[in-house]
């Protein structure tokens, strides 16, 4: 019988012995584009499907509410104990202004060590890094007490409601924990293991002034909406405090990005009737609508003491996204032992715990259907994602695979450790 040690030193060297297959596939990932909006990942969802039955794995399955809108699950292991999912999202942002990049973004391009190109850190080249860890880890020989499910899913970049939503409202998708490959680094490649998720919270704020031809504005009192708008976003940068639990992890609370959006008048000719502006708000564990609406009312209310004049009102804006709640995975949860394991290992250190700062799939597996998750433990920096030039360091890659292999052994390869 494999020892699971001897198992995990067979799963590293399954990950050497396919260092140039890893990157190739990453390559090839990039350079089936899918940018969402408008929304289509089958080409992708292909080429991973191709690679997983290259290298041995027979139970695929494809599913979604459209032909376009493609989650590749892909299944290892009997159903004798827990089931442990590894997911990552197969669509990007659109490349934007193609002038700022310095080469084609869908050409997949590997220069000193570094692979360019959209999608390269979110996240194609993690997926490509999750195909290799399944693989290393189902190769290793060890007897697996459970199941190991790759999800390679749609739509997160966009509406969200094609991908992971979908699978677990909708398909049924279930497991014991969730491990989303994420770019982790912020300051450096993995300088921490997330465990929180921040929420999403999307404010529109509108002023009403006074709509009337700006040549009487000296003659008649007037309310220029514009006005009012620019000095409350200035007010609310200075003065808005957000209720929250206090947390260790992610000392600095809540952030608010005011005027993420900002529009005001007619045109010329016109004293401005209508403004208004946009709140960006990443919301923290604890946290409610209901709390966040009664802070700013709070704020709004003093400014208004100050600055009577104008209409104020506002809504939540962004749809069944308007809110998503926060999420934290439990320190002492199997999965989170499973990982600073595997990081001890494969990195030589434990990253402290921390927090991801934007939003991701576990949202849906944890906030949802209260499958704990690890938001974040991917490859690469999340200040190079969303931006022209997006690049992810091919060693890093390699660490990623061998990271979600031993992950994945420590997690299903001993039943003590594994129940969670």
């Amino acid at each position: 019988m494999t020892t699971v040690r001897q198992a995990r030193a067979a799963a590293l060297r399954f990950v050497d012995g396919h260092r140039d297959d890893l990157v190739e596939l990453a390559c090839r990932l990039v350079e089936a584009p899918s940018p969402n909006p408008p929304g289509d990942e089958r080409a992708p969802a292909e080429v991973a499907r191709q690679r997983l039955r290259e290298l041995g794995f027979g139970d695929l399955e494809v599913v979604g509410p459209r032909p376009e809108r493609v989650n590749l699950l892909c299944r290892h292991g009997a159903g004798r104990g827990p089931t442990l999912v590894l997911n990552g999202h197969l669509d990007t942002k659109p490349a934007g202004d193609l002038e700022a990049w310095d080469r084609d973004p869908h050409r997949a391009v590997v220069s000193e060590g570094t692979l360019f190109g959209l999608g390269a850190a979110d996240m194609k080249g993690p997926c490509a890094a999750l195909v290799y860890g399944l693989a290393a880890a189902a190769k290793s020989g060890a007897d697996l007490h459970g199941r190991v499910e790759l999800a390679l899913t749609a739509d997160e970049e966009d509406e969200a409601i094609d991908g992971v939503r979908y699978l677990v409202q909708e398909a049924g998708t279930r497991a014991d924990a969730v491990l989303i490959a994420e770019p982790c680094g912020v300051e450096a490649a993995w300088d921490s293991i997330p465990l929180i998720s921040r929420g999403y919270c999307g404010v529109r704020i509108r002023v009403t002034g006074t709509r009337m031809h700006s040549s009487v504005s000296d003659r008649v009192p007037v309310v220029n909406a514009s006005l009012v708008a620019s000095r409350l976003l200035a007010w609310l940068h200075d003065h808005l405090r957000l209720t929250h639990p206090p947390t260790e992890l992610c000392r600095g609370g809540p952030t608010v990005t005011v005027g993420a959006t900002l529009h005001g008048g007619e045109g010329l000719a016109f004293v401005p009737g209508q403004a208004e502006f946009t709140l960006d708000v990443r919301t923290l564990p604890g946290m409610s609508a209901e709390r966040l609406g009664a802070d700013l009312d709070a704020a709004i209310a003093e400014f208004q003491r100050i600055h009577p004049d104008g209409e104020i009102t506002w809504t939540l804006v962004g749809g069944d996204r308007a809110w998503t709640p926060a999420t934290r995975i439990d320190q002492a949860h199997p999965l989170v032992r499973a990982v600073s394991a595997a990081a001890g290992e494969v990195l030589g250190r434990v990253p402290p715990y921390g927090y991801f700062p934007g939003g991701t799939d576990a949202v849906w597996w944890q906030g949802w259907a209260g499958i704990p998750t690890l938001p974040a433990l991917g490859p690469g920096l999340l200040g190079d994602c969303h931006m022209p030039n997006e690049h992810v360091e091919v060693e890093d890659l390699v660490r990623a695979a061998k990271l979600y292999a031993v992950t994945v052994l420590e997690y299903l390869g001993d039943p003590p450790s594994a129940t969670p």
